[in-house]
This record gives C-alpha cells, structure tokens and sequence, in this order.
C-alpha cells in the first residue's frame, strides 16, 4: 500500500529532491527512515515512507529525477555513523548487501534496477547505523542523535529548515 503523500509528491517534484524513508516502524532502528520521511513531509518536502520491498521500491522512485533513499543500516560501523553514497556513482558496500528486515536488502534493490536501467538521472543514499533492530523498541539514542542531525542537514540544504 502506498503512504497517502504519494500522489502529491510525484506531482511536486519537478526540479526538487523525493525523499524514499525505508523500514519498519515496530523494529527499533529500523524505523528511522520512515521518521525522517515523516520530517520532511511536515517540512513540506516531498516525501513517502516505503518498507522496502525492491520492486515496489523501484516502481516509485521512477517519475522523480532526483531521489534520496533515507534508511537504517548495519553494517559494524559505530551506531549513530551516517553514511551517504552517490548511487549513480558509486554500489553500496557489501556489508550493506546482507537482507535486513525487508526482503532482500535495499543493495540488491539498486543493483537490479541498475541492471534494468530504471536507475533514476541522480539517486542517493543516507544510511543511519543502527544499534537495536528488535520488534517494540524505539529508536536508540545514538540512531535518534543521527536522526536529528541528518534531518537538520537535510533541510538545510533542500528545505526551509
């Protein structure tokens, strides 16, 4: 099913960035990207949350030129560690290759719609490392610091924030 923004999101991204927030709101750290897709929607950006699922996840990000893709990852880095990468540029590392709580991991979905060609013109990645992906936890203190930071960032530079 899709987030109800949707719609209005496909239509006001002309020029603008569409914000993609993957995960699971019941899952710990996992559900901080769909919290900052939350943000950026009540900051007037266009934003969804999406669980990840690739094809869907690669149905809706076709449309938008610029697309922001906005999850929880783990990795072994320190939890809180932001990681950003140009995905036309540049793969996820292969520690972000292992499924998460989606069905196969958000890697494996660039890398197919890569293969097809159904890559958007620029396509990014912002990754929070994770510390607690269990069922009925909120966000730990370091994913919810990171958060905070991201989010300002975020809309400093394509907000009114």
């Amino acid at each position: 099913m899709r987030h109800p923004f949707f719609k209005s999101s496909r239509q006001k991204v002309v020029s603008g960035w569409f914000f993609i927030g993957i995960g699971s709101r019941f899952r710990g750290d996992d559900a901080v990207g769909c919290l900052l897709a939350d943000e950026l929607a009540a900051a007037g950006l266009a934003a969804i949350e999406h669980s990840g699922e690739p094809t869907s996840l690669i149905d809706d990000w076709q449309g938008p030129e610029r697309v922001m893709l906005l999850d929880a990852v783990f990795s072994g880095a320190a939890p809180g560690i932001i990681h950003h990468f140009d995905l036309r540029t540049e793969t996820l590392p292969a520690a972000f290759s292992k499924p998460t709580t989606h069905a196969i991991g958000i890697a494996e979905a660039v890398e197919f719609a890569r293969a097809l060609g159904k890559l958007p013109p620029k396509i990014e990645f912002y990754g929070i490392e994770g510390q607690s992906f269990d069922y009925g936890r909120s966000l730990s203190p370091p994913v919810q610091e990171a958060l905070e930071k991201l989010k300002g960032m975020l809309l400093k530079r394509y907000g009114s924030g």
